[in-house]
């Protein structure tokens, strides 16, 4: 093979033929011998991702380094190199161009294989570099001393190197030096890394606390505004209203018709959609600068600003009900809904937003207490019932311990002869202030409020002790007692139990105890209500379905139940004598009865031509003012007594 001798250091070079056999596939120089990648190679290329550099903009603070180690060793060339999986990248450069090179056939992929300073002298006496492409061709490089760029995990990212074009060495105090402009490099780096993870850091933080205070002030199914952001800015209009006295705004409390009834037969899945469709349909009604908000349940509020007139506010509830009138179809259902909504505006100086949004409440609870699916807009008259309400419950929650509740007694009487077969016990509120408050005046507020649960034990108890006590008088008769059950008392876990103690205590014989229960209230959960009835039943009472006929329930669910009366409603009693359609409905129902083996209480009887009606369709038993209204104990005693001669 011909060998050509170029200088005095004994490099050669081979012909044309040798030189081509150095090129790779790809007509790059091939070091000799090939550098080996260390097994941490992965680890190392990993951890100079995490430094976020490569490819990244010049820097005063690296360019400063670099220019700092040209200067201490004196060389025309230097750079910081980072080192790539297939190149080196330069982060900061004196002397070329180049702003990246193939890893292959750099002097920095040797550097990084120690700890060390590696310093080439003369690159032509260097078997690995000999062949080198940047040795035997332009820039001609002669002299390379490179750093290691080695981070707090041990990994060697790069190098800090200076490079000349004539063989050299460098002094103690150069290779010191540039030892300590590397770890300043290394330093650099580490700040640069350090400063974007606080960046990232605070950026994640800020993102957190985005989300943080949308959730504080958001409700998480609807993602609608929660009260606590509706809250502050109603608080924020009352405070432009008193700068900008013509400011008109408006608060719709608005509560779902019937949501429980989508909850218990369709489930929660499918009432948590209807609520965010809600929402939807909501959002959709109202005008960029408005806000609506879920408070929670099946309860939303509105804030309408600058309107004109009370006009404005009910346009939007108009809109809102156009829109529901349409079903929603949720998880392959129809589902048709509507709502109750109270308006209230601040056309009275409001002090506080509480005080607002409570008549905004109170008009719509007057909304669904006149038959839901409607709106009623504030007036000082329903402020004035509620602060009545108010006081009322307040007085009602004593009513008991101070022995203010009494009860009056109605006849019940057998049809044919006019006799007395027993009484319906009615509780009334003997106010210290107001006198004598009736049921309706009253029974709601302590069914909202719990209080009906020891009212309804209390009157179960006197009432069963009265009857003892008139037995005990009346030896001769066989008067029974009605008593009417609530809705939450009915309810209630322990209702058998306490039924049962208090017969004991009071020595009443059950079949003498009659109790009646609103249709209403087995219909709302017919499966439940028939195990309790049963449990009733093996006590030994009468079950008596209470206004049968003004409620929902389902024929169908009539012969399960174990009833043994039927009261019809005093509604159609009342215009039996006068409307021929009513008479019809009682036959109808006394009809019924009879064929399920069932008696029937008329309620509401006050003339004759009603008893004679009554007695032709075959109706057992009567209630009402012909016969007597409702009395104190020492009266029906006389009634009692009168009854007793009579059917002697």
């Amino acid at each position: 093979m011909t060998k050509v001798f170029v200088d005095s250091s004994s490099y050669y070079l081979d012909t044309v033929v040798y030189t081509l056999s150095l090129l790779d596939s790809e007509k790059r120089f091939k070091l000799i011998p090939p550098v080996d990648i260390p097994e941490v190679e992965s680890k190392r290329a990993e951890a100079l991702l995490h430094y976020q550099v490569l490819d990244t903009a010049p820097e005063d603070s690296f360019d400063d380094l670099t220019g700092l180690a040209a200067y201490i060793c004196q060389t025309p060339i230097a750079a910081i190199g980072l080192t790539d999986s297939n190149r080196q990248w330069f982060k900061s450069k004196i002397g070329f161009v180049a702003q990246e090179e193939p890893r292959d056939i750099t002097f920095c992929a040797y550097a990084i294989l120690q700890n060390e300073l590696l310093i080439v002298r003369d690159t032509l006496t260097d078997e690995r570099f000999a062949t080198n492409p940047f040795v035997i061709r332009d820039p001609h490089i002669r002299f390379y001393a490179g750093v290691p760029l080695i981070n707090p995990d041990g990994l060697a990212l790069g190098t800090l190197c200076v490079l000349d074009h004539e063989p050299r060495d460098l002094s103690n105090e150069q290779q010191k030096a540039l030892r300590i402009v590397a770890l300043q490099v290394m330093t650099q780096l580490e700040l640069r890394r350090n400063l974007k993870v606080l960046k990232h850091s605070i950026a994640h933080r800020k993102q957190s606390e985005e989300i943080l205070r949308h959730n504080a002030f958001h409700d998480r199914l609807t993602n609608l505004p929660n009260r606590v952001l509706f809250m502050e800015r109603l608080a924020r209009a009352l405070k432009l209203k008193k700068r900008r006295k013509n400011y008109l705004f408006a608060v719709l409390f608005i509560d779902l018709d019937r949501f429980k009834l989508v909850n218990d037969s369709l489930g929660h899945m499918v009432g948590d959609q209807l609520l965010v469709a809600i929402a939807r349909c909501l959002e959709s009604c109202l005008r960029p600068k408005d806000t609506v908000a879920r408070f929670g349940g099946d309860e939303f509020a509105i804030l309408l600003k600058n309107l004109q007139d009370v006009n404005d506010a009910i346009g939007v509830v108009g809109r809102i009900q156009e829109q529901l009138k349409l079903p929603f179809k949720l998880n392959g259902q129809e589902v048709f809904t509507s709502i109750s909504v109270g308006i209230a505006l601040n056309t009275i100086d409001y002090e506080r937003p509480e005080d607002l949004l409570r008549d905004a409440d109170t008009a719509m609870y007057r909304a669904k207490t006149l038959g839901k699916a409607r709106y009623e807009v504030f007036n000082s008259a329903m402020h004035d019932h509620v602060l009545t309400l108010l006081q009322l419950e307040n007085s009602l929650q004593r009513a008991v311990e101070r022995l203010e509740l009494r009860i009056q007694y109605q006849p019940i009487v057998f049809l044919e002869t006019g006799k007395i077969t027993g009484f319906e016990a009615l509780v009334r509120w003997q106010h210290p202030d107001r006198g004598l408050i009736l049921p309706k005046d009253f029974i709601s507020i302590a069914e909202e409020t719990g209080v009906i649960i020891p009212v309804g034990y209390w009157v179960l108890r006197e009432a069963c002790r009265q009857l003892r006590a008139w037995q005990l008088q009346f030896p001769e008769n066989s008067l029974t007692i009605s008593v009417n059950l609530s809705n939450k008392q009915f309810l209630q876990a322990d209702l058998v139990t306490q039924i049962s103690q208090i017969l004991q205590e009071t020595g009443l014989d059950s079949r003498y105890l009659k109790l009646e229960i609103t249709e209403s209230v087995i219909m709302e959960n017919p499966e439940a209500a028939t195990v309790m009835l049963l449990q009733l039943k093996d006590l030994g009472c009468e079950l008596h379905m209470d206004d049968f006929g003004t409620g929902y329930s389902s024929l169908s669910y009539l012969h399960r139940f174990p009833f043994d009366l039927l009261k019809i409603d005093r509604s159609f009693i009342s215009r039996m004598d006068v409307n021929g359609k009513d008479l019809e409905i009682v036959r109808a129902l006394i009809t019924l009865a009879r064929n399920l083996n069932i008696n029937v209480i008329a309620e509401g009887l006050e003339t004759a031509e009603q008893l004679a009606q009554l007695r032709a369709l075959q109706c057992k038993y009567g209630q009402g003012y012909l016969f007597s209204q409702p009395v104190d104990q020492e009266v029906a005693e006389a009634l009692i007594a009168k009854s007793l001669s009579r059917s002697v």
